[in-house]
């Protein structure tokens, strides 16, 4: 999942103008059995489906966008698409947020980046020393690595979280990185899935370029911190997570924010 943000800002009271642009949120099926399956994502009102695959309808409906397929899982991760027989190793989508224009003052964009799940938003969410690590981009790819693997991801979900996301890191000198609760992302895009899995594991990562780590100390610091503790915050049963007589569903994506200090 990508997005970066387009828009202005100007200084006191503030005018936000523009959207963040969503790629490839990969969703992934692992199952004991051959299993026939709903899967449905909702999008909160903020976001808009631009594209998936498979290409199904889009319903408009007053909670928001919704993408639906019926796919029949098989026990090496295969899926089967059953109106068409497509076969492919995952789901994925596309978003990005409606075009907004938010009035507000100075304290409100620029408060601490940790948020209530009622409040968190991808129009403003952000990175801050009090909830992320901070690294260098030297030693960002083996962190993620540890942290991705103790949230469940397989070797082929990390691997293309990695790549796909390696030239965005490599932009930054320092790169601060934060993983969301599964209950604040659920919020925003709510996943139905039938019959019901018996876990489900949604990773989703906020990272901006840091260029100045003295502004980022506390930060600097949990990153020599067990990676362990990111599976609490996130919500993830390790144990489960790799339990393959569980039909376990895997989702992982990110989000880019504007450079900082």
């Amino acid at each position: 999942m990508l997005y970066k943000w387009f828009g202005k800002r100007r200084r006191g009271k503030q005018a936000v103008r523009g959207s963040r642009l969503a790629k490839k949120p990969v969703i992934y099926l692992f199952s004991p059995d051959n299993v026939d399956v709903s899967v449905a994502v909702t999008l909160s009102p903020e976001l808009r489906f631009t594209t998936m695959n498979p290409i199904v309808p889009v319903q408009h409906q007053p909670t928001g966008h919704k993408v639906h397929w019926d796919i029949r899982t098989q026990a090496d991760g295969t899926l089967t698409e059953q109106a068409t027989g497509l076969e492919l190793s995952s789901l994925f989508w596309e978003a990005d947020t409606n075009l907004i224009d938010i009035q507000s003052n100075h304290t409100r964009l620029n408060r601490p980046a940790a948020q209530d799940v009622d409040d968190f938003s991808l129009s403003n969410c952000d990175v801050s020393d009090s909830d992320s690590v901070t690294l260098p981009v030297s030693e960002v790819t083996g962190y993620l690595e540890k942290a991705l693997t103790g949230l469940g991801l397989h070797t082929e979900a990390r691997t293309s979280f990695i790549t796909f996301w390696l030239p965005s890191f490599l932009k930054h000198k320092y790169v601060a990185l934060r993983f969301i609760p599964q209950a604040t992302f659920s919020r925003i895009a709510p996943i139905d899935i039938i019959p019901k899995p018996d876990i489900v594991i949604r990773v989703f990562m906020i990272f901006k370029g840091v260029s100045d780590l003295s502004y980022w100390p506390s930060s600097v610091k949990r990153a020599r911190y067990d990676v362990t503790f990111w599976a609490r915050i996130v919500g993830v049963d390790p144990v489960a997570a790799w339990n393959d007589e569980l039909f376990r569903v895997l989702e992982w994506g990110a989000m880019e924010v504007s450079i900082d200090k």
